[in-house]
């Protein structure tokens, strides 16, 4: 089954420049795979808070990101999928994503699994 076409490939393919890599823009060649984007304040997403926004979801091509709103978690970042592009960052209006090392994700995520499962 083919994957949805997000917005932001659309408009990729049919305008260029759409998709925000300009000439003035920042580029980067190829992913950083040492890299994942998080979510940097689990608060500062204003998914959390009830108001609708999903632009790091569109801006996602891998399909990393979920919206996890019933639960009010906001924006879940999977870092299996995560490529380390950083699409998702400058579309975020309160900078709740950031970037960093993989290993340090895989450390507390290792770390967050072992107090919900020892207490």
């Amino acid at each position: 089954m083919p994957r949805p076409l997000s917005r932001r490939s659309l408009f990729s393919a049919v305008l260029p420049f759409a998709s925000g890599r300009d000439a003035l823009a920042p580029r980067l060649e190829q992913p950083c795979a040492e890299q994942v984007a998080t979510v940097s304040s689990a608060t500062t997403c204003v998914e959390r808070h009830g108001v609708v926004c999903r632009r790091c979801v569109e801006a996602c091509e891998h399909s990393a990101i979920r919206i996890l709103a019933r639960e009010k978690l906001g924006a879940v970042i999977d870092a299996a999928a995560c490529t380390g592009c950083g699409d998702c960052i400058p579309v975020c209006p309160v900078e709740a994503i950031a970037l960093a090392p993989r290993d340090r994700i895989e450390l507390v995520s290792e770390f967050a699994n072992l107090i919900v499962h020892n207490g």
